[in-house]
């Protein structure tokens, strides 16, 4: 058996009154808010201490990509060149 809510001064049962709600919301945002700005700033204290490569390290990681990037794409298509031949003749 449950017991019935009590009855608060307002005479809204269990709920809080309505400035009570907005405090807490407003202490909900505020330290949402402090946890975002220590987030961005950790993020920016972070963003110091990285060693950026330089111009010609970014040039050679560059063209190393595009390298891989052709070589893979011969690949593929010497693949299905081969893969072509096969099953045309097989038809």
């Amino acid at each position: 058996m449950t017991t019935p809510p009590k009855a608060s001064v307002n005479g809204a049962g269990n709920r809080p009154e309505p400035k009570v709600k907005a405090a807490q919301r407003a202490i909900q945002r505020e330290k949402r808010w402090r946890e975002l700005t220590a987030g961005i700033r950790a993020i920016a204290s972070e963003m110091k201490r990285v060693t950026w490569p330089s111009r010609e390290e970014w040039i050679s990681a560059t063209m190393v990509v595009v390298g891989l990037v052709v070589v893979v794409a011969l690949w593929t298509r010497f693949v299905s060149f081969i893969a072509e031949l096969i099953f045309k003749t097989s038809s």
